[in-house]
């Protein structure tokens, strides 16, 4: 058998086994069995248990006491076993030793809270998240804090919420009402582009914010929700249509954007009611008589095109003037009650 220079002799880890030789335990394993014999410890290190021994078992398998019960020398492959499992090892280690990172839980917030939201207190509220205020936690009204915000017309404080950690832009109130659909009715529309790019959605089921913009005439609102695809026809929980409402409304403006984007006059909500039978609740004489005309001019297009005509000239357009009649603030729906929006005057 050839001797080895002394210059040559391999290290300890890749020495060939001697026959009964116990192969001699990587640090990782031998410090995580002293660790586990502490009581403090061995509770921490229940939960892995399954894993460490098996990994205790291959770190202390050093590449030659693979082969030592044979005296073959070991084989390459298993040799970074014992390198991987002292790895592993190491970081359950890390995991035991350092110590946990406590993660504050967010609390309830209280009448503080909301005073703050309502004062437009840019401090408390910026405070109070960082205690862990949570932001989509109803108020007594049954809104979340953004939504809350818009309607005290709050802005700082709904600039620090738009922004917040964790913040759900889209979170419907009790009444499946959301922060977009606040700052439509009060025709923020710069506001509503910046939350509608944040991921506030245009189109939804039931009331939309088309038709919060258009209870109130808001024109600029409404243009920029159309420009974002919005649904012109969408219906609210009982069919009712943005066109209904901006007859409701009595503002001519509102009601010819909608019908040159393609509002459907001729369209009944469940109780059989038409865009001109809602300007009527309202006294709007003028309104419903250009609502009526526009449906007889869709009606009678249709009929040519049933019968192979041509199209003809495109449906009547909305009176040129405000029209008579109370001012909208109130609607006829079993749902859509606007109302509610101003029953607390907004600001401090």
């Amino acid at each position: 058998m050839t001797t080895l220079p002394l210059s040559a002799t391999p290290p300890l880890a890749h020495r060939p086994a001697v026959r009964g030789q116990i192969a001699p335990e990587a640090p990782a394993a031998a410090a995580l069995g002293r660790l586990s014999k502490r009581p403090a410890a061995a509770r921490r290190l229940a939960p892995f248990s399954r894993f460490v021994r098996p990994l205790r078992r291959i770190a202390q398998r050093a590449p030659g006491a693979l082969g030592a019960s044979t005296g073959r020398p070991p084989v390459p492959p298993l040799g970074r076993l014992p390198a991987l499992a002292s790895t592993l090892m190491l970081l359950l280690l890390l995991a035991l030793i350092l110590p946990a990172v406590p993660v504050q839980a967010q609390s309830a917030p209280d009448a503080d809270w909301w005073s703050a939201i309502r004062r437009d207190d840019v401090s408390a509220v910026q405070t109070r998240l960082l205690r862990g205020a949570d932001p989509g936690a109803w108020n007594p009204r049954g809104n979340p804090a953004l939504t809350q915000a818009v309607r005290e017309q709050s802005w700082k404080v709904y600039d620090v919420l738009r922004r917040a950690p964790g913040i759900q832009v889209d979170q419907p109130n009790f009444q499946d009402e959301t922060a977009l659909m606040y700052l439509c009715i009060l025709g923020e529309t710069q506001r509503a582009a910046d939350l509608i790019q944040a991921g506030a959605r245009v189109n939804r089921l039931g009331w939309t914010p088309l038709h919060y913009a258009a209870s109130k005439g808001q024109v600029d609102t409404a243009r920029m929700l159309i420009q974002r695809g919005a649904i012109v026809n969408a219906p609210g929980p009982d069919g009712t249509t943005p066109l209904m409402m901006a007859a409701l409304s009595g503002k001519p403006a509102i009601a010819r954007l909608l019908l040159d984007h393609g509002a459907d006059p001729t369209m009944v909500n469940q109780a059989r009611e038409t865009a001109a039978d809602w300007a009527l609740k309202r006294n709007s004489t003028a309104m419903a008589a250009a609502m009526q005309a526009a449906a007889e001019a869709v009606h009678a297009q249709r009929a040519r095109q049933a019968a192979g005509q041509a199209p003809d000239t495109p449906q009547a357009a909305a009176p040129e003037t405000e029209t008579d009649g109370a001012d909208g603030a109130t609607s006829f729906s079993r749902y859509f009650d606007l109302d509610r929006f101003q029953d607390t005057p907004p600001g401090k």
